[in-house]
């Protein structure tokens, strides 16, 4: 199954809403956002979450593109830490996605 589409927004203090035909309808509450700074900071990333999906999926394809270039062409730079850093954007791709 996948997720709600995004994007996301919150609606009201701690009331997170994906767009669906015809408005938007809620799919996550956040207790005490309204008055806990860290749950107010919790619903801002549950609303941002299908934007940093997509921006992650976007960045895997560049790194590894990146990693092919600099592994073909410049034999003498390492692309090791940027395996390191795919493999952490793919896990956590793979997370979100179930």
């Amino acid at each position: 199954m996948e997720h709600t589409p995004g994007p996301w927004r919150e609606l009201a203090p701690g009331v997170i809403a994906g767009a669906t035909d015809p408005g938007w309808g809620a799919i996550a509450n956040v207790p005490h956002a309204n008055s806990e700074p860290e749950s107010a900071a919790n619903a801002k990333l549950i609303a941002a979450a299908p934007a940093l999906l997509e921006a992650l999926k976007e960045a895997a394809l560049v790194l590894k593109s990146s990693i092919t270039i600099i592994e073909t062409h410049v034999k003498a730079v390492s692309s090791s830490p940027a395996h390191g850093a795919l493999q952490r954007i793919n896990d956590a791709i793979e997370a979100a996605n179930g």
